[in-house]
């Protein structure tokens, strides 16, 4: 999929929901451009007054690291104004850190206003937002069958414990931590723990059309690709093989870069033209993987889930993955570290063209 590059503040208005993944409400959200091309994406709730300084800087800060040659500023609003404090806040940071605003938008029911108008060209019933699909990047979107949820409520539904198949799975887990059976390796798996481990995450994230659904995995199944990621350096060895450039599959060591290399297929999301569509499926499948694991125990798939869905570029569905991570097991280390790196924006592809980075502070 070629960037999206935006020539209106109506092409801004139609593309951010996409790149969200849900609707925005009440929210102010920062695109960075490189010339006609997207950037970073950032989105914060409207703060209370006493917060909005403290909401500024906390957008400002990673715009450094992407180098933008302009923001657009947009200010989604149930009611007049609200969005304007934060909005004056974050030109004003802006500018003291010398990136130019090119324009600001306020939305309200359906329509479009320019804050900065001033000639009378902007009518004072604002304009209609449009449809989507009247937009070329957009548009191509819609084709592939990408549909942003109605809010951030329900995007972080998409990663939480489903209460109908994750207390089973938490019987197994439990099962076999009490040793009935558990593997007695410990922490790092054998060379036959990690092939048989690696074999099953293949089948986990097989995106084939006769792929079995991950709904039909069984609870015994779920729990032992849950305990596989005790293995600390299996877990790496996934993120590795699935983000490529992260980490390099050296680092972890001959025998498991081999067997990440001979068990696991190169991931069909590094390239290709269908890279993004199998890239939204990957994500979809450890996603509904996620929700069949309980809360105490689905840290390291989370973290996973986040890993894959931040090379990607969908900061949405990472920063979602995270809280509840985080919510969990707030002492564990690799998703408290993305977490900082969504926080900042930091890139996790360096080649990765512009259009597809976002992060979505608080």
């Amino acid at each position: 999929m070629e960037p999206i590059r935006l020539t209106s503040p109506s092409d801004v208005l139609a593309l951010l929901p996409y790149q969200l993944g849900y609707h925005p409400h009440d929210a102010v959200v920062v695109v960075t451009l490189h010339g006609r091309t997207v950037g970073l994406v950032e989105r914060i709730d409207l703060p209370p007054p006493e917060h909005v300084a403290e909401a500024a800087d906390a957008l400002v800060g990673p715009l450094l690291s992407d180098l933008p040659d302009a923001a657009v500023l947009v200010g989604y609003e149930s009611s007049p104004g609200t969005s304007l404090p934060l909005l004056d806040q974050l030109r004003r940071g802006c500018r003291l850190a010398g990136i130019e605003v090119l324009d600001r938008v306020v939305v309200r029911d359906g329509r479009w206003y320019s804050p900065d108008c001033r000639d009378g060209c902007c009518p004072g019933e604002g304009r209609l937002v449009e449809e989507p699909a009247a937009h070329p990047g957009v548009a191509e979107l819609v084709a592939m069958g990408v549909s942003p949820l109605a809010s951030r409520a329900a995007l972080a539904d998409v990663v939480a414990a489903d209460p109908a198949v994750a207390p089973a799975v938490g019987r197994a887990l439990a099962r076999r931590r009490s040793g009935g059976l558990r593997r007695a390796t410990g922490p790092r798996g054998s060379v036959d723990d990690r092939r048989a481990w690696l074999l099953q995450w293949g089948e986990a994230l097989d995106l084939a059309d006769d792929a079995r659904e991950v709904e039909d995995t069984s609870p015994a199944t779920v729990a032992e690709l849950v305990l596989s990621l005790e293995d600390v350096e299996l877990r790496d060895g996934l993120i590795a093989r699935w983000c490529p450039e992260t980490l390099p599959l050296e680092a972890l060591g001959a025998p498991l870069a081999h067997q990440l290399r001979t068990l696991l297929p190169e991931p069909p999301w590094a390239g290709g033209d269908d890279g993004p569509a199998a890239g939204r499926r990957a994500v979809s499948r450890l996603q509904r993987l996620a929700r069949a694991v309980p809360d105490e125990d689905a840290a390291p798939v989370l973290t996973v889930l986040a890993s894959l869905a931040w090379w990607l570029g969908d900061g949405a569905v990472a920063r979602e993955a995270l809280e509840r991570a985080l919510g969990a097991r707030p002492d564990y280390r690799l998703a408290r570290l993305l977490e900082r790196m969504v926080d900042l924006g930091v890139r996790s592809r360096s080649d990765r063209p512009p259009g597809r980075g976002l992060a979505t502070p608080a």
